[in-house]
């Protein structure tokens, strides 16, 4: 077994990521599987983890698990760390066990109390998070985690993450284009351009999301917009009106948001931060979270060695 390398997965309600990675975050090779973990028993979760050890022999005994894997549905339950926390913090939180042949250390997720005042929790997200933390351009930066359905924006110091909320922005969005009176809007994929912008700017300005969503429909019968342009629109008014309430966190515009996640998704994230004057930076997630699985490993290492 090589101490160099090591297998790390991010196992999400929808799909798997599995890395073999180097002690340092660099990539070796990678495995994704679709495949929804509520369809799986016991027994076919621990059998995917073994297929993932068979493809990479040589990797060392431990596997990295994160996200829902960790959760009452996944694998094992890992009771999810408090924020303020730190990677060190993360590392010694992790459920390090052995299941059926396998050596695993699950990583505990994250749960807080929001600056709304809201209970929240996470899993996976760390990861990316004590990668950013690694990087040394953390302090007082949010972090905007757009994967999949669900987006979370954390907020983060320079050594820990700090606090983080929530948003359903991306599935709200899927969910009015399957069963709304929008959904015939909504064929066509958004993308950057004057009625996103527009969408964004009308969303800035605060009024009530029912009413603006509603104005995509009424806009196309006025023929203010063709019908093409409509989901750029009330992808504009959505993004828009979730990154708006972001905006006070900001304190000033200085203050950078690093943006990862889904390919669609996350550049409009992205330019919808920097068009409402706070400074957007899209960053690799595959990276980030390799980044973030080695540094949490190493520390790991580190207080098994002082023990």
């Amino acid at each position: 077994m090589s101490a160099r390398m090591f297998i790390a997965v991010e196992w999400g309600t929808t799909r798997i990521r599995a890395r073999l990675l180097t002690a340092d975050g660099d990539i070796l090779d990678v495995l994704v599987e679709d495949v929804r973990l509520i369809d799986l028993d016991r027994s076919a979760r621990i059998a995917r983890l073994q297929a993932m050890r068979a493809r990479w022999p040589d990797a060392c005994a431990t596997m990295w698990l994160a996200g829902m894997i960790g959760s009452p549905m996944g694998l094992e339950a890992v009771e999810q760390l408090p924020c303020p926390a730190t990677p060190a913090m993360i590392a010694a939180h992790a459920r390090q066990t052995q299941i059926d042949t396998l050596s695993v250390a699950i990583l505990p997720g994250l749960s807080c109390i929001s600056r709304f005042g809201d209970p929240d929790v996470l899993r996976g997200e760390e990861v990316a998070a004590a990668g950013l933390i690694g990087t040394g351009r953390a302090d007082g930066a949010l972090l905007l985690s757009v994967p999949g359905m669900h987006g979370k924006w954390i907020e983060l110091g320079q050594t820990m993450v700090e606090r983080f909320h929530t948003s359903m922005t991306v599935e709200l969005y899927r969910v009015l284009a399957e069963r709304s009176i929008l959904a015939p809007l909504m064929v066509t994929p958004a993308r950057d351009g004057d009625a996103f912008r527009t969408g964004l700017s009308r969303a800035a300005d605060g009024g009530g999301l029912g009413r603006l969503l509603f104005s995509a429909r009424t806009a196309v019968q006025a023929k203010r917009f063709s019908e093409q342009d409509a989901a750029s629109y009330l992808w504009g008014i959505l993004i828009g009106s979730d990154v708006r309430e972001n905006l006070p966190a900001a304190g000033t515009s200085d203050q950078t948001c690093f943006v990862t996640g889904a390919e669609d998704v996350a550049p409009l994230f992205s330019t919808a931060i920097n068009h409402l004057a706070m400074k957007a930076e899209l960053i690799d997630d595959k990276r980030l979270s390799a980044t973030g699985f080695a540094a949490i490993r190493r520390v790991s290492a580190e207080q098994e060695r002082l023990r």
